[in-house]
């Protein structure tokens, strides 16, 4: 009796448990748990971590990178990289910044000369990879070069202030729900658009297919170039939304913003499950990984560690990640 009851208990824990994979994925469940773990670490050993204005701060500060990443998902999931983001941030917050002040543009058509631009640099970079065969790695590495050397031509190294009205500042840097930053709001629903389309359209399922096999891809009808030129082009747009945002938050630009930022994008992305080889990843896992590196980070900050710890964290978490999607794929394929 007593081994039935056992029985019965772990058949209910392994349908539970498979239940929470059907909902979340095999990668995003196991991002999940990483991240309910430091959590709960954080709350409990960390001083000052659980209050509200901290919690909120955490929010706030991995907005960028969440909505950047989702970009960065789409291009990773599709078999590419993009290592010229945080170069494009930086540029484009530069743009926003003079179109305000120097070319006096209201708002709104400042930000959409900057998301027009971004997507422009995204389907340069996505037609000399897919029609030039030249690896992304190498396309946007160079492409990093350039644009952050174009940002600080055009502002000779120096910050440039911007002036944003009241109604600007107050859409994109101020509170939107109660004490719930603008850009953490933002973010969750460019995360919710991006989710869906690549959970659930057509468009979605082609980047998937075109990353997991771009031969037999083709062979189904897919145009995968096109595809994974429209990847480019839409982390561009969203480098430009988030040039929008910052302007109107700090009501300035830098030229060295965004330096090193590819970094912490990739970490949150393959953090969050998706493979480096293409044809895995989700946007939830993407934010699930921001979360991981925006708690680390804060945590670090709390217990007044040497801020430069926080390049290490960032890089072995990339390892780390690396390591498991190698195990987890690994095993995957010797139990088919």
């Amino acid at each position: 009796m007593t081994d039935i009851i056992h029985a019965v208990d772990s058949r209910d824990r392994d349908a539970g448990a498979g239940s929470m994979r059907r909902v979340f994925g095999a990668h995003e469940f196991g991002v999940l748990v990483a991240t309910v773990v430091i959590f709960l670490y954080c709350a409990l050993f960390v001083n000052n971590f659980l209050t509200s204005e901290n919690l909120l701060s955490v929010a706030q500060q991995i907005a960028f990178i969440g909505i950047i990443g989702t970009g960065m998902t789409l291009v990773v999931v599709a078999g590419e990289i993009d290592l010229s983001v945080g170069s494009q941030y930086g540029l484009l917050s530069v743009v926003m910044a003079y179109a305000l002040t120097e070319w006096s543009m209201p708002a709104y058509e400042a930000a959409a000369l900057v998301i027009v631009l971004g997507a422009g640099i995204g389907l340069v970079q996505g037609l000399v990879t897919t029609v030039f065969k030249v690896p992304s790695f190498v396309v946007t590495l160079a492409g990093m070069a350039i644009l952050r050397g174009f940002a600080l031509l055009l502002t000779s190294g120096q910050p440039v202030m911007a002036t944003a009205s009241k109604q600007y500042h107050s859409l994109a840097g101020g509170n939107a729900i109660g004490s719930l930053a603008a850009q953490t709001v933002w973010m969750g629903g460019v995360m919710l658009a991006f989710g869906w389309m690549l959970s659930r359209t057509k468009f979605g399922y082609d980047i998937y297919a075109t990353g997991g096999n771009m031969k037999a891809a083709v062979d189904a009808g897919i145009r995968a170039n096109r595809v994974k030129v429209l990847c480019f082009c839409l982390t561009g747009a969203l480098c430009g939304l988030a040039a929008f945002l910052l302007v109107g938050w700090l009501g300035s630009a830098n030229p060295l913003t965004g330096n090193g930022f590819e970094l912490s994008v990739i970490a949150a992305v393959v953090v969050g499950g998706a493979s480096l080889s293409g044809g895995v990843g989700s946007v939830t896992g993407s934010l699930f990984g921001a979360l991981v590196a925006g708690l680390i980070v804060n945590a670090l900050v709390l217990l007044g560690v040497d801020g430069n710890w926080q390049q290490v964290a960032t890089g072995g978490l990339i390892l780390a990640a690396v390591l498991v999607n190698r195990l987890v794929a690994t095993r995957q394929a010797a139990m088919r």
